[in-house]
């Protein structure tokens, strides 16, 4: 029986990877430095010639439910296990910045902002979209997992999955990673045939498949109860009660009312369709 497998492939430990999520790091950091020295710029106009009434609601929003009242979160934020993480686990995948890389990060991609938006604001438009893109990439790219035979579990870090009931799979290869496609049988409740899937990377996965070979032999294809038809009709009754409410609406209101009320109608009224197709 194979073990478990394991694999990992995100910027702790390819150099490209790497690249691509500190550059969205710095995109990310640095749209909060340009935003926070922005709000501190115009703070001190606001201070140095505003009115008094301006200055007061100044005091007002720093004391009680502005910007400046996230100071009372200090303490919060000072203690490691409360502190929150400015990524998803996904995005993350276990690389974690210190305070001075962050800062560093952001002070550059402020600086790398503020100097191309002067230069032309097309510029600045494209390293934006440079930074969105790589963390776009990144985060498709990254990858890491566990599949445990014995328990039939596949851990990604972030969540655990249970693969007692997958029946198949198939894999196609993507360059230096590969797509793996897992099949479950179909049961009510699930719209169509429920599939699964991850990328791995392609150097290992010749054992995700003989992990994956291990638990298809022992999965367990259960179909689940058969639909119900109390259910369906219900739920059939009740959308076409909202589809006529809707072609009612635009018949009788017309403009722009009486499509509004179409398309909620409608909307609610597919979702009651599908759910009086798996009962």
């Amino acid at each position: 029986m194979a073990g478990s497998v394991t694999w990992r492939h995100d910027a702790t430990t390819e150099r490209w990877l790497r690249v691509l999520f500190l550059l969205a790091a710095a995109l990310l950091h640095g749209v909060g430095v340009v935003v926070a020295a922005g709000g501190l710029a115009l703070l001190g106009v606001v201070l140095w010639t505003g009115s008094t009434g301006a200055r007061a609601l100044v005091v007002l929003l720093a004391l009680v439910g502005g910007p400046a009242s996230l100071l009372y979160l200090l303490p919060m934020l000072r203690d490691t296990d409360q502190r929150p993480s400015f990524y998803p686990e996904e995005m993350t995948m276990g690389l974690a910045l210190s305070v001075r890389q962050r800062v560093a990060l952001g002070l550059s991609g402020g600086a790398v902002l503020v100097g191309s938006w002067w230069l032309d604001p097309r510029v600045a438009a494209a390293i934006v979209g440079g930074g969105v893109l790589a963390g776009l990439t990144y985060a498709v790219a990254a990858t890491r997992g566990t599949i445990d035979t014995e328990r039939a579990v596949l851990d990604t870090g972030a969540r655990e999955f249970e693969l007692d009931r997958v029946t198949g799979y198939r894999s196609r290869r993507l360059g230096p990673l590969s797509l793996v496609t897992l099949a479950v049988p179909n049961r009510p409740g699930r719209l169509g045939r429920s599939t699964t899937r991850l990328l791995v990377p392609t150097a290992r996965l010749a054992d995700v498949e003989a992990a994956l070979d291990v638990v298809v032999a022992t999965a367990d294809p259960e179909t689940g109860r058969d639909p119900n038809p109390q259910v369906r009709l219900a739920a059939g009754v009740l959308a076409l009660l909202f589809l006529g409410i809707g072609a009612a609406a635009v018949v009788t209101i017309g403009t722009g009312i009486g499509w509004y009320v179409a398309a909620l109608c409608g909307l609610f009224g597919g979702v009651l369709l599908l759910v009086a197709r798996e009962g």
